[in-house]
């Protein structure tokens, strides 16, 4: 799980599907192949596990850090993911990321 609120699980890059290869921005402690990731620091900034748990959540880094591949909306969709997972737990925010997914392929 990121920080922002991706799941790794479910990014082809990591899947190794597409190059290059990734193995989670904790791994690469916020400094994956695409550059330095803010996000990842400014969790880490404020000692928040994960974006949702910060007492700034949402803030304008958040929502405007996104991937490029996909519009805004998408920062959007994983903060109301974040705050399920700070309500929820991250087992079943798991759930629903996968559901979600799923439903995107079909």
């Amino acid at each position: 799980m990121t920080p922002c609120g991706g799941h790794c699980g479910l990014c082809a890059y990591y899947k190794k599907e597409r190059k290059p290869h990734c193995s989670g921005c904790r791994s690469h402690a916020g400094h994956p192949f695409w550059g330095d990731c803010k996000l990842y620091a400014c969790a880490k900034d404020h000692s928040a596990k994960h974006c949702g748990l910060c007492r700034e959540f949402p803030c304008d880094l958040f929502i405007n850090q996104y991937d490029p591949e996909h519009d805004q909306k998408s920062a959007f969709i994983r903060a109301g993911l974040l705050a399920y997972r700070k309500k929820a737990g991250t087992d079943k925010y798991i759930e629903v990321v996968k559901k979600l997914e799923e439903e995107d392929k079909s």
